[in-house]
């Protein structure tokens, strides 16, 4: 399925750990991208769902693209609902590299453990080896459990930079 938010459970970990040194914004938005492909081939019936897009080569040039077109929707975003109240968002160049090409590779990752029509190691092989009978629902629990670890940590990091 498309957009699903599940991958950003993991995200959500990873924030709580780097803080500024990760966008979760911009790492969502490369899940979207990611997905597009695959919504093309759902809506016209052709192409192969997990196609070139799904493999570690096209997770590269998409991380790129979603780095750099996340860095300034996610920039317009936070300034727009920021209604001038706070100094402008800047999102640096590292934190938009870092969570773009993060966001394509664990998307890859994530979904060549459970289709067996991936071949995420294209061009060198049509094979998918890391698909070893994860399925799903395990997929979905680490990601929604990783998430809400995650929470957890972000809070609790939250309140003791509040208490400083």
């Amino acid at each position: 399925m498309p957009f699903t938010p599940f991958h950003v459970g993991p995200a959500i970990s990873v924030k709580a750990v780097l803080d500024k040194k990760f966008s979760l914004l911009v790492f969502a938005w490369a899940q979207v991208v990611m997905d597009l492909q695959p919504l093309v081939v759902m809506l016209t019936g052709r192409g192969q769902i997990h196609g070139i897009t799904h493999t570690f080569v096209g997770a590269v040039v998409l991380g790129a693209a979603a780095a750099v077109s996340g860095k300034y929707l996610g920039e317009l975003g936070l300034n727009l609902l920021a209604f001038g109240k706070r100094p402008k968002t800047v999102i640096p160049w590292r934190v938009a590299l870092l969570s773009g090409y993060l966001g394509t590779v664990s998307h890859v990752l994530l979904d060549a453990l459970i289709y067996a029509d991936m071949a995420p190691f294209w061009p060198f092989t049509d094979a998918n080896p890391l698909r070893f009978g994860v399925t799903s629902f395990e997929i979905i629990v680490f990601c929604v459990v990783s998430g809400v670890a995650g929470l957890a940590v972000w809070g609790v990091a939250a309140l003791v930079r509040r208490g400083r």
